[in-house]
Parts: C-alpha cells; sequence; structure tokens
C-alpha cells in the first residue's frame, strides 16, 4: 500500500468514527477544502503593528486606542490610488438613478450589514413622499435575520446569492455591487455572476485582496475576476487590526468606497477626494481619551457577569451592526430570541439593544432600516429565520424588564449613543464622551464605527477573548471561519515548538470539538487541547 494510499485509508477510518452529524459535516468542508484555503490572502494575515494589541488592551488603553485608529487611516489612505475607479463607478450609479434604475447592494456577514447600513443612511436622506428613497435595496446572505444571528453555511452557497437578488426583483436597467472584503465569497459572487448573465447594466464586484493572490487561491474568484461582464473595484488595503477580521477596516474602506460613490452620484455628497480628507481629519483629531472609562467599565460589567443595554435612535443601524458582530468574532452569546430557543445550554447575550420611542418588535426593526425588514420565508429554513422568527427579535422599548428574568437579577447598565447638536454622544456609566458630528451621514457614521470597533474590540482584549491580535475565540460558522480556525491551531502548535498534525486531521477533531462545544467555549483552543492531549497519550 502506497504511503498516499495509506494516509487516505486512515483519513477515512477517522472519519467514520465522528458522530454523525460531524461526520457528515467533516466529509462535505473535505471535498472543497482546498477553495477554502485562505491564509494567504491579506486579508487573512497577521497586521505587524498590532502584534501586542492584546497587552496594551491591558496594560495601556490610550495606546491602544490611538494604534487601532492609526491602522484604520492608513487604510483610508490606501484609497486615494483607487480614484480613477470609483469616478468610474459614480458614473455608472448616476446614469442608473437618471434612467430610473435601481441600485442593489449585496454582501455577506460584515459586508452585508454594510450593504444594509448604506440603505438605511440613504432612506434617512429621503422623505417617505420621495420616490427616490426606495433607489436603493440591499441585502445578505440569510436576509435582514442575518444582521442578527448568521445562517449557519448560507454564504458558502452562490446559488443563494442568485435567488436573493431575483426575489428582490432585479431586473434590466438595475446596477449591482456586489461588495466581499476578501473577494472570495460564494454567495456574493453568486449575486455578481447572476447580474452578469442577464442583459442590461454589468454589476461591480467590490473586494479588498490582490487580484493575482485570488486567482491562485480560488476557481471562484478567478472565475468572477476574469468574466468580462463584470467591473472590478479592488481596494486592497493589507491586514486588519485583528487578524482576519474583516468587520474592521476592508469593511471601513468597502463602506467609504460605496457610500461616497452612491451619494455624489446622487447630488446627495462631496466628491470622494474631499470626503475623504473630511472624514480622515474627522478621525484624525477626535480625542480618544474619554472612551478609557468607558472602556474599562463595560469589561468590568462583563468580568463581573453583569449586563449592558444599548440603546440608539438615528445611529441605531451602526451600533447595532457593532454589537452583534462582536458573537461571531469573539464567542460570544447571541441575542436570544423569544420564539425559539437554541438547542443546549442557554446563556443571554452580553449585551441586547433598545431602540427608545418603539413599541413593538416591527417598529423597532423599522427604527433600525428605515424599512420594514426582509426574512426570508423558504422552505425548510422559515420557521427558524423567516418573518415570524425574526420579530422574535424585540428590540422595543421594555427591553431591560423583559431580560430581567434571564439575567437572574443581574444588573443592566445602559450604553446610549445618539447626536446632540453638534455632537455625538457616547454615555455609559456615568461618564460621557463627546465627539464632533460628521459633515455628512455617511462620515459621521464611520466615525462612530471606528470608535465603536475600537472600543468593543479592547473590551474584548481586557477579557483576554484575543492574544496578541489573533482572535483565537471566532466561531467556526462557515467554511471560510473553519479554514481560519484550523490555521490558527496550527500556528499555536506550531509557536510553542509542538508537532503539528495534517491539515485534514485538525479538521477531523475540529468538527468532533464542535459536536460538544459548550456556548461560551473557543472551539479553537478546544481543539488544540484535545490534539495535546492526543499526543501525550501515545
Amino acid at each position: 500500500m502506497s504511503d498516499t494510499t495509506h494516509r487516505s485509508h486512515a483519513l477515512h477510518l477517522k472519519i467514520s468514527q465522528l458522530p454523525p452529524a460531524a461526520r457528515e459535516r467533516a466529509r462535505t468542508f473535505l471535498e472543497t477544502a482546498h477553495e477554502f484555503h485562505l491564509g494567504g490572502l491579506p486579508t487573512e494575515q497577521a497586521h505587524p503593528k498590532t502584534r501586542e494589541l492584546s497587552r496594551l488592551a491591558k496594560s495601556d488603553v490610550l495606546a491602544a486606542l490611538e494604534l487601532f485608529r492609526d491602522v484604520e487611516l492608513e487604510a483610508y489612505t490606501k484609497i486615494r490610488s483607487h480614484m480613477p475607479a470609483i469616478e468610474h463607478l459614480i458614473e455608472d450609479i448616476r446614469a442608473t438613478l437618471r434612467d430610473g434604475g435601481r441600485i442593489f447592494l449585496s454582501g455577506c456577514g460584515a459586508t452585508g450589514r454594510l450593504s444594509l447600513s448604506l440603505e438605511t443612511l440613504w432612506r434617512r436622506r429621503h422623505t417617505a413622499s420621495d420616490p427616490r428613497r426606495d433607489a436603493i435595496v440591499s441585502f445578505m446572505a440569510g436576509g435582514d435575520f442575518a444582521l442578527v444571528r448568521s445562517i449557519e453555511n448560507f454564504e458558502d452557497h452562490p446559488e443563494y446569492g442568485e435567488r436573493q437578488l431575483q426575489e428582490l426583483g432585479y431586473r434590466k436597467g438595475d446596477l449591482l455591487l456586489a461588495i466581499t472584503e476578501g473577494g472570495e465569497t460564494p454567495f456574493v459572487i453568486g449575486s455578481a455572476e447572476a447580474a452578469a448573465s442577464r442583459d442590461g447594466r454589468a454589476p461591480w464586484f467590490l473586494y479588498c485582496n490582490p487580484d493575482e493572490i485570488l486567482e491562485r487561491t480560488a476557481d471562484r474568484s478567478r472565475r468572477v475576476l476574469q468574466n468580462e461582464r463584470i467591473q472590478k473595484l479592488n481596494l486592497t488595503v493589507g491586514p486588519m487590526a485583528i487578524t482576519g477580521s474583516t468587520r474592521l477596516q476592508a469593511t471601513s474602506v468597502l463602506m467609504f468606497a460605496a457610500g461616497s460613490a452612491l451619494f455624489h452620484a446622487a447630488g446627495l455628497g462631496e466628491k470622494p477626494e474631499l470626503e475623504l480628507d473630511r472624514l480622515m481629519q474627522l478621525c484624525r483629531s477626535a480625542d480618544l481619551r474619554p472612551l478609557i472609562p468607558h472602556i474599562e467599565a463595560e469589561a468590568a460589567t462583563y468580568a463581573a457577569g453583569e449586563a449592558c443595554l444599548h440603546t440608539s435612535d438615528e445611529h441605531a443601524i451602526t451600533v447595532f451592526t457593532d454589537v452583534t458582530e462582536r458573537s461571531p468574532t469573539f464567542s460570544l452569546p447571541a441575542f436570544e430570541n423569544s420564539l425559539f430557543a437554541t438547542p443546549g445550554p442557554q446563556r443571554p447575550a452580553w449585551t441586547y439593544m433598545e431602540i427608545p420611542g418603539t413599541h413593538t418588535a416591527s417598529e423597532a426593526w423599522e427604527a433600525i432600516l428605515a424599512r420594514p425588514p426582509r426574512a426570508l420565508d423558504w422552505e425548510g429554513i422559515a420557521e427558524k429565520f423567516g418573518s415570524r422568527s425574526l420579530l422574535g427579535f424585540d428590540f422595543s422599548e421594555g427591553v431591560e424588564s423583559r431580560r430581567r428574568s434571564k439575567l437572574g437579577g443581574q444588573r443592566q447598565h445602559r450604553f446610549d449613543i445618539r447626536g446632540e447638536g453638534h455632537e455625538l454622544r457616547l454615555t455609559f456609566q456615568g461618564h460621557t464622551a463627546r465627539f464632533t458630528r460628521g459633515t455628512s451621514l455617511l462620515s459621521e457614521h464611520l466615525l462612530l464605527k471606528l470608535l465603536l470597533n475600537a472600543s468593543s474590540t479592547i473590551v474584548m482584549g481586557r477579557l483576554y477573548r484575543f492574544e496578541g491580535n489573533v482572535m483565537l475565540w471566532v466561531k467556526s460558522s462557515n467554511n471560510k471561519l473553519i479554514d481560519r480556525s484550523v490555521r490558527y491551531v496550527q500556528g499555536l502548535l506550531d509557536n510553542a515548538g509542538l508537532p503539528v498534525p495534517p491539515y485534514n486531521e485538525i479538521v477531523l477533531e475540529l468538527f468532533n470539538v464542535l459536536e460538544t462545544l459548550g456556548p461560551d467555549e473557543p472551539a479553537v483552543m478546544k481543539t488544540r487541547d484535545r490534539l495535546l492531549n492526543a499526543m501525550k497519550s501515545k
């Protein structure tokens, strides 16, 4: 028997020993694993400037905040070389709107929330009677339900991107902006290819990794980049402040590029060059010191087993995005849903969201999105992720009393974010941090995104939810994150000077771990520990 045959036989034997559900998931992943080896992408690599971020989060909060801002500004600086392509995008958007077409925005995960955010800001710039209010249509993998909680593996299906685009009524004369941080997301690629296959305007594909690396990494990326019917806007910005956390700088850059093009094309914003200058000055001049007591108090709240309650009105979409993205990034308990329970032991979310002035779940959702929510009532998923289940996330007034029993009497601390006059105010436990509001809605929300991303990341650093700049508590909820988790296990073993098992063996152990993983346990470190125990027992 050859070595290759022996290894293949041994692997199949190990797969057969997994629990049935894990066995099927492992087989499915390994069949296409070569398409998700993404460690060579710049957005998946460690940023050289932030290797000490977890230490600074505990010992020097101001230095951590300023470092985070420096990385954000560095990413914005790289947009300048892409202004000619952004100008072309502006011309396309302007022509589409002039001819009565609509602009569709697609994304998944962080870029899905980005897409929904831009539609929300657009709608806030138009009155209900303005026909242009409905000219922007956004969607993310899994529908609006995924704004709160991702639907496992949904983004791995390109056909779902095509189906959602079709069901929203995409037609000739419309224009799609398909947005993906990495440039390899199957769902977003599916939506772009579907739009390109139709008569009408050529869609745009926006992404943040070099073409040559993407084409070597994944067939699906090579296919979309070589498609002459798809226009490309490459916004390569390099590594994230936290390794692989594209909710950070990649999403900021993509949101600026798409948003500035959209608003300027519609006559609602400055030229992107001027908008960028003002945004960078707004971020650069912000005094970050008032955030220090917020960060220290929020971390202490969670460490004591107590909870927060974030409240906001006109800034709700950006606050909501930061709060919900903490769950997959740091393995925090997700927002609980009042209409159904997830199997297994439950722990309430560390923080929830409340929208002042709303009295029903429907009202709260409409206040967040500036439109009624759109859920996927598809056969097979409607019960868990459809319209009725979505309204089980109730963010209307009264959240504090509704959560009291779930929290077992633990205190809830309100964290209020609102605009007052010329100021953006963040108030928590008696401390108010004040910042100058942006000259545009886009700049103001991108400043708030920076403040919240930096604060929540540093809070998690103080709670040991990442090490150095590696998010070891990432949730392995789709193929991209499974690959990332395996690479982190490899890195932990290698850094400790220990033998590193083959990639496929780590995959199997990871799927074994996921079968019994508790609601507040790190899959990466638990997988590492099981591999270490296996080594010791040999």
